[in-house]
């Protein structure tokens, strides 16, 4: 049960940031942030960084439920 719910833990951030906050017809924006828009760019990368940990956790999850079978 717990290596189930590592995986799903693992997994909702690669959902989250590929689908929500990276649109897949975002145009690249070259331009200074600031204000929010510095707020938001932060919580992207928060997200984007929690995805790739979340590829960890979710391939750590699915070897250890491998090997209890």
């Amino acid at each position: 049960m717990i290596v189930i719910a590592l995986m799903a833990i693992g997994f909702s951030p690669i959902l989250y940031s590929s689908f929500v906050l990276f649109p897949p017809t975002e145009p690249p924006i070259m331009r200074p942030i600031e204000g929010i828009d510095y707020v938001l760019f932060m919580y992207k990368q928060t997200f984007l960084f929690g995805g790739i940990i979340g590829i960890f956790v979710t391939l750590a999850g699915i070897i250890i439920w491998r090997k209890r079978k």
